[in-house]
């Protein structure tokens, strides 16, 4: 296999995307980042859906399991040192709206980032 598990997919051209994976880096050096607009990507791993790794982000764990947008946050609270020893405060209930409503807004943002990105060609510059 030509990327090392677990993988994940970010969106290069997105500003949050590249700052959650500059973080990632800094907290785990065993986490394989690659680009989702790498076709490559999608021959070694056919289980994977293009658009949707464009959508949200994607991990594949070391048994190839996909996870999506919030079980990648899960995932990454559960095995990343110094972070897995905070998961116990989202265990709840409450915890669990937590990062939901967290996850949401980023997405939010990310949204309105590629809307602006797409726009910046009409706008006008003074």
């Amino acid at each position: 296999m030509k990327f090392h598990l677990p993988v994940v997919l970010y969106d290069p051209d997105c500003p949050l995307c590249l700052r959650f994976k500059q973080g990632l880096e800094h907290l785990d050096r065993n986490l394989t980042f690659v680009s989702a607009r790498d076709p490559a990507v999608y021959l070694e791993l056919p289980e994977l859906d293009p658009e949707l790794c464009l959508e949200k982000v994607h991990l594949v764990t070391v048994d190839r399991t996909v996870l999506a947008g919030p079980e990648v946050v899960d995932y990454l609270v559960r095995t990343l040192p110094g972070v897995s020893k905070l998961a116990w405060l989202l265990d709840n209930d409450q915890g669990k709206r937590v990062k939901e409503f967290f996850y949401q807004k980023v997405e939010e943002l990310r949204e309105l980032s590629k809307k602006k990105d797409a726009n910046c060609g009409t706008c006008s510059k003074g």
